[in-house]
């Protein structure tokens, strides 16, 4: 169990829930209907708030080998249902990514442009890449960082001369301590004076780096599914790697037409992992790319690379609100205020992702399901029992709404009212 909450803590919080439902109902009489339906508003509230908990200590413990930080995008990215395609919008285009910093401009072959120089592996670097290290702003930085580097070595070669210098015991050991110092000084001053040169050559290089890399001279580590540990990939076989998931897709699509497997809804379940491994892999490789044009953007010198962190999309912002919103519905169900509301909003969350994933026959399950639903599944059977719930004051039977009613309408009527019969004359 990976819970960010100490097991103690929620044994606890279960025995005073239960407490608290037993002392309710015994308000109410012993209802039956007062207990379960209490029990359910707590089930679902409970289920809420450990929900948005769980996603919220996944993305604040970041990626291990047994952590995965919380995001919808693999879950919206094969989304089949009407709003689909709109979620999909929210997270970018990994698709637009390698096409612009994938794929090769030109078709060369690697043994080929093994052979070409720095200078002529830059020019054929992708576009979009060149643009990121072309321009005088990058320039001018590099310059900068390479001047800096400069100014540190000759310090380093100063404090270093001291320190040699008290612990020489001859003159010759002097003079040549000295003559070191000045040939190291002399390698600082012409770094300092060569500093736009030099910064030049290195983004040439650092474009080579990247070249070389999408033309498949040189590959990166990688993580695959299907491979134990890191294996050194080049974007061509990357790239193959993805076309090879594409077309299980599409395998898995033209069987599914044909009615081929669907008999114990095996090749719907195939459908859905496939299809996450295809986006999983896009997703991965749009990544890979950006952070390798980071790490090169690095290598040229200190604060070349861009400090502003990379704006977050309108799906990593959902993210962040779907995993509050998760907490905040879940503490009032649970809590009992302003229930009839969060039954609502929460019956409404689940309405937006069931028309992510609608549980239609003709479409493939969502990830990660259980059983065979048709047309009903379990978000809609959640929804509808929290849109029971809004129909009836479980929050002044046990919630902090008895309290809000007291002080809003004065004191509650528990008993229900009975119609007087007129008199007789």
């Amino acid at each position: 169990m990976n819970s960010p909450i100490p097991l103690g803590v929620l044994y606890a919080g279960l025995a005073g829930t239960l407490l608290a439902l037993i002392v309710a109902t015994a308000q109410q009489k012993w209802s039956c209907k007062v207990f379960f339906l209490l029990a359910l508003r707590l089930a679902i509230g409970w289920h809420f708030m450990f929900e948005g908990f769980h996603k919220i200590h996944s993305t604040h413990t970041g990626p291990t080998e047994t952590n995965r930080p919380f995001t919808s995008e693999p879950y919206f990215k094969v989304a089949p249902g009407p709003i689909g395609e709109k979620m999909r919008k929210n997270f970018g285009d990994p698709a637009a990514v390698i096409d612009a910093k994938v794929r090769a401009p030109q078709s060369i072959k690697p043994e080929a442009f093994a052979k070409l120089s720095d200078a002529d592996q830059a020019a054929a670097c992708p576009a979009a890449v060149a643009a990121e290290f072309d321009g005088p702003a990058f320039a001018e930085k590099a310059e900068v960082a390479v001047k800096a580097e400069a100014a540190k070595d000759r310090e380093a070669a100063e404090s270093a001369e001291k320190k040699a210098l008290e612990a020489a015991k001859t003159d010759e050991d002097r003079a040549k301590i000295k003559a070191n110092a000045d040939e190291a000084r002399a390698a600082a001053q012409k770094k300092d004076a060569e500093a736009k040169a030099i910064a030049a050559k290195r983004i040439v290089e650092a474009k080579a780096a990247y070249a070389r890399w999408v033309y498949g001279v040189d590959g990166r580590e990688t993580k695959i599914k299907v491979i134990t540990g890191a294996v050194a990939l080049t974007a061509p076989q990357r790239l193959e790697h993805i076309d090879w998931l594409r077309s299980q897709v599409t395998d898995v699509q033209n069987r599914t037409a044909a009615g081929l497997g669907n008999g114990y809804g095996m090749e719907s379940k195939r459908g859905s992992e496939v299809r996450m491994d295809y986006v999983a892999g896009e997703t991965e490789l749009a990544k890979d790319a950006e952070a390798f044009v980071l790490e090169l953007q690095k290598s040229i010198g200190d604060n070349v690379a861009p400090e502003a962190a990379p704006a977050k999309s309108v799906g990593q912002t959902l993210d962040t609100f779907t995993m509050w919103f998760l907490v905040v519905t879940g503490a009032c169900l649970m809590g009992g205020l302003l229930t009839r509301f969060f039954c609502v909003m929460g019956a409404g969350f689940l309405v937006m992702t069931y028309l992510a994933h609608p549980a239609f026959p003709w479409y493939p399950l969502p990830p990660n399901t259980e059983g065979n639903p048709v047309f009903i599944n379990k978000n809609i059977i959640e929804c509808l029992a929290l849109l029971a719930l809004a129909c009836l004051p479980t929050g002044r039977w046990l919630g902090l709404d008895a309290l809000l009613y007291r002080v809003c309408c004065g004191r509650e009527t528990t008993e229900p009212t009975v119609a007087t019969a007129p008199a007789k004359v």
